[in-house]
């Protein structure tokens, strides 16, 4: 798309976007909302600047937010685990209505978030591929 206006605009809500797709999956076992959801927004924003900025994907690095959210996922079972392994005064253990009070599921959110984004747009490159 060659829309200045567009452009200008876009390059200073993507932030905004962004962030408020983080808030969303760091604070979903506050509130409403969690990985899936903020993983949706965050899709979402990079999908609208592929479409505005265009497409110069990389191969290599196509999978790659999908990898780390796989293996985000994969630490925080195993540390999640191991807490119920570990007697009550050596578990993480937070304060109840901060952003960290259940553990390592704010880990979880966020490799969910991760994993849902990625997925959002690799069905997207897979679409556009299809020529």
């Amino acid at each position: 798309m060659d829309d200045y206006i567009t452009r200008i605009v876009f390059r200073y809500i993507l932030l905004f976007i962004l962030m408020y797709g983080f808030y969303i999956v760091l604070h979903g076992h506050l509130s409403p909302g969690g990985g899936f959801a903020g993983g949706m927004i965050l899709g979402m924003g990079m999908l609208l600047y592929f479409l505005i900025f265009g497409l110069q994907w990389k191969a290599k690095l196509r999978t790659l937010p999908m990898d780390a959210g796989i293996v985000l996922i994969g630490f925080g079972a195993i540390l999640e685990g191991v807490k119920f392994l570990l007697p009550h005064e050596h578990g993480p253990v937070g304060m109840p209505g901060t952003l960290f009070s259940v553990g390592i599921i704010s880990v979880v959110n966020f490799a969910i978030g991760l994993l849902v984004a990625s997925a959002i747009l690799n069905i997207f490159y897979l679409l556009v591929e299809e020529e």
